[in-house]
């Protein structure tokens, strides 16, 4: 590896936001200046970023004991390639490469953390994903920076002990010729779904997970369909095919109007597809990808007020609170019954919205100049060599 190199520690390579907005970066990048280390055993973003020439280190981490092990092998290879920078993704990848430049004595070594998580309620966090917000709060003061998605998110971590002197709002970006409005994407996603003519589509992209509270996406599908308005929605992602929105599908009596797929790889050619794409997110959200994607193809959302999801649709959509499938429904069936001619107007206002607030071009600017301020701050003799986009 050339002077200058990016060591980029990231929890997984899993389907995901964090994951691939990490991707989309690194494909806007010299390859050859940047590496990462996956904590977790490798997912299918690890292959992406090989074919995009990004080298790809597993340190084989399975659980929380695997720590230790984890953070011995990353030091090892801190020493050995002896980076300018290293950006933690997500907490455990802060935390892991923090202890990792400790252990290394890599006191030259500038540290940036990329914080992907709101933080409304810590009580909704796994046990040990407190235990893990707690070593941060500690090592903070090594952070030569702290990332944040979502404006939202930095002051949920302030108040939880971050320091505020070392936040930066950085927000995600989109690649505006990859998702774009396609007006063949609606008969692919009938085809794909089995769906009749129609039909209006309501979508959701993202895991299964409590957090995502699909059962209130479901919830809202089944009030809309008991309003005699034409609804089929569709779902994909990991452990959607037998998830809790499958499962309250079935008990309201709408299966046969909720599709639900594993995690695909061709989401950009059905996103386009959906009339209204609804986040029904109870926690967690910082700043979504999947609604940010969709807004980009012209598609307007529907979204609960967590994390940054209210700023990021604006004017072009509609907030509602958590954890209310009724004024989910309720706002659906506003969008829907937009009128025709406007329908094509609130697109391009969706997608320019998104072209103004989240610039790949923009996202790399700002993680150019941080990885220089950092490795500046250090003293690293590649600090000089880090200014500019092609980092």
């Amino acid at each position: 590896m050339p002077k200058g190199t990016i060591l980029h520690v990231i929890t997984g390579t899993a389907i995901g936001g964090a994951e691939m907005m990490l991707l989309r970066y690194l494909r806007s990048c010299d390859p050859g200046r940047h590496l990462v280390a996956t904590l977790m055993p490798r997912g299918p973003v690890a292959d992406m970023l090989e074919t995009a020439g990004i080298g790809v280190v597993d340190l084989h981490g399975r659980r929380a004991a695997d720590l230790p092990a984890v953070v011995a092998r990353l030091a090892r290879l801190t020493r050995r390639h002896r980076p300018a920078v290293v950006h933690g993704w997500m907490y455990h990848g802060c935390l892991a490469a923090t202890l990792a430049l400790i252990a290394a004595r890599a006191t030259r070594t500038g540290l940036v953390w990329g914080i992907h998580h709101s933080l409304a309620d810590p009580g909704h966090e796994k046990r040990s994903t407190r235990a893990v917000l707690a070593a941060l709060r500690r090592l903070a003061p090594r952070a030569d920076a702290i990332t944040y998605c979502s404006r939202e998110a930095a002051r949920q971590h302030q108040a939880a002990g971050f320091p505020e002197g070392l936040a930066r709002f950085v927000p995600n970006a989109i690649p505006l010729d990859e998702f774009r409005p396609d007006p063949a994407a609606r008969a692919r996603l009938q085809a794909l779904a089995g769906l009749p003519p129609g039909r209006w589509i309501i979508g959701g992209v993202g895991r299964a997970h409590p957090m995502k509270d699909h059962a209130a996406f479901a919830r809202a599908l089944a009030l809309l369909a008991g309003r005699g308005i034409n609804v089929h929605g569709v779902l994909i992602g990991a452990g959607q095919s037998d998830g809790v929105a499958v499962r309250i599908a079935a008990e309201s009596g709408i299966a046969d109007r909720l599709a639900a797929f594993e995690a695909r790889d061709d989401i950009a050619a059905l996103v386009p597809g959906f009339d209204l794409y609804l986040l029904s997110s109870a926690w967690g959200e910082a700043l979504p990808l999947a609604v940010a994607e969709a807004m980009a193809a012209g598609v307007p959302a529907v979204v609960t007020d967590v994390g940054d999801c209210g700023w990021l649709v604006g004017e072009t959509g509609r907030v509602c609170p958590p954890r209310r499938p009724d004024l989910l429904a309720d706002a659906c069936e506003a969008m829907l019954a937009m009128r025709g001619s406007d329908r094509p107007a609130r697109a391009l206002a969706c997608r320019h919205r998104v072209a103004q607030l989240m610039s790949m071009n923009a996202y790399a600017d700002r993680h150019a100049a941080l990885y220089a301020a950092a490795a500046a701050r250090r003293g690293a003799p590649a600090g000089a060599a880090l200014m500019g986009r092609a980092v």
